[in-house]
């Protein structure tokens, strides 16, 4: 599951508990890259809202392009966890003419972009492999593809979390684990 100890659903008490239920599948089960937290509750409550504000709060960027950089990010930082996972949760988003996208994106080979998201995949990567080498430049381009100020900060944002995420996942060695709902299953 990890490389540290971490708490069973079936163990957790007061604050985890309660942060177990929120955070949890609709089965009861806690995804293993949510209970890496479990010795600091203060931790998981943290990721999650980040998780949310990256993932799932209204923005000007779609779920669908959230996922395209989860996707992204996460193969360039070498995380197969959440690769799987939002690989999944991008080809159950995506409509069916457009479903090998998802593969095309986690074998860097993404095929045919519109402007916006090619400006989106292209930003996601230089600030995930090169990010003292932004410039106000790559704003521009964010904003000459149609992004405003608004999507901009959002897509930073969830570039942002996964290269955190990724690296809690593979610096603690959190694999997927039997108890876990199929990846990009949970949360709709």
């Amino acid at each position: 599951m990890a490389y540290i100890r971490t708490i069973a659903e079936s163990e957790a008490t007061g604050e985890l508990a309660r942060l177990y239920k929120r955070v949890g599948n609709p089965d009861g089960t806690v995804d293993n890259v949510m209970k890496v937290h479990s010795l600091n509750p203060a931790s998981l409550r943290t990721h999650f809202q980040m998780y949310q504000a990256a993932m799932h709060e209204p923005s000007p960027l779609s779920r669908v392009e959230r996922e395209m950089v989860a996707v992204v990010v996460s193969r360039l930082n070498g995380c197969q966890y959440c690769l799987r996972h939002h690989r999944a949760g991008l080809i159950r988003l995506l409509p069916r003419e457009r479903r090998d996208l998802a593969d095309a994106l986690a074998d860097d080979n993404p095929g045919e972009l519109d402007d916006r998201e090619n400006a989106m995949i292209s930003y996601a990567k230089k600030l995930t492999t090169a990010p003292m080498e932004m410039t106000e430049q790559d704003i521009a381009a964010m904003r000459d593809a149609g992004l405003d100020d608004r999507a901009i900060l959002d897509l930073t944002q969830c570039v942002g979390y996964f290269c955190y995420v990724n690296r809690v996942v593979t610096g603690l060695g959190v694999k997927l684990g039997a108890g876990e709902g199929p990846p990009g299953q949970w949360p709709t």
